[in-house]
């Protein structure tokens, strides 16, 4: 059976239709790259190296070789608002928190910060005079109280009121005798002649009012000239004072 030469669909092989070009063929498939006939790796390049720091020199020492004492400027800033807390702080607890507060965040080792929320030990004249000897610094203004009657070997009780404290004495002993003082509600002190005739305790801290008892002890020695026995008296803030 014969067919009519114009009829696409009669085209050997299916083809287009006339007067419509054919497809572009695609093209081949690129070939792969050729390995590296040294098998070797791209090389990476290093970054190039940084600047080293500028370090600044050291701090040159103060004149005539002094250095700063513990915690530097910092240390010295923390001592002024430990000095400005305890004159305006209204209340201990203010300062005792700040305390805690600074001794958990300042660095161990400073001990200029741990001190700075403290506050000083008392000094003498004052508190701090209680167990110290009267001599250097409270005998100036200080007064007496000596009864006169029966009194063996004038045994005195003195008082600074400077330094807001009393000490007993013993004039006229010989060595081994004893002269104690006791503060009521307080402090005792006692002090025994090592060799001459005088010797005094050591002071007691006393308030504006007080009562204090004094008593002198002779030694047992058998060598001893005097001979008399103990011997106590009591003084107050309104006692005759000398």
């Amino acid at each position: 059976m014969s067919t009519h030469p114009h009829d696409p669909a009669a085209r050997p092989g299916g083809g287009e239709p006339d007067g419509v070009p054919p497809a572009a063929p695609a093209p081949p498939a690129a070939d792969p790259p050729a390995p590296d006939p040294l098998g070797a790796a791209p090389l990476a390049l290093d970054p190039p190296a940084a600047d080293p720091p500028v370090l600044d020199p050291p701090a040159a020492d103060p004149p005539g070789g002094a250095r700063p004492g513990p915690g530097g400027r910092f240390g010295a800033r923390m001592r002024a608002a430990g000095r400005w807390l305890r004159a305006h702080a209204g209340h201990t607890l203010v300062v005792a928190v700040a305390a805690a507060v600074a001794g958990a965040l300042v660095p161990p080792g400073v001990e200029a910060l741990r001190q700075a929320f403290e506050e000083p030990p008392p000094g003498c004249p004052g508190a701090g005079c209680d167990g110290k000897s009267p001599a250097a610094q409270c005998s100036a203004d200080a007064v007496t109280w000596e009864p006169k009657a029966g009194n063996p070997v004038r045994i005195q009780l003195r008082h600074s009121a400077s330094c807001g404290a009393v000490w007993g004495r013993i004039v006229n002993g010989e060595p081994g005798d004893t002269v104690t003082i006791r503060v009521r509600g307080g402090s005792s002190r006692s002090a025994v002649i090592n060799f001459g005739h005088d010797k005094y305790t050591d002071m007691a801290t006393v308030g504006r009012t007080f009562r204090v008892r004094v008593c002198a002890v002779p030694s047992t020695a058998a060598h001893r000239v005097g001979k008399w026995v103990t011997y106590c008296f009591e003084g107050t803030d309104r006692s005759d004072w000398e």
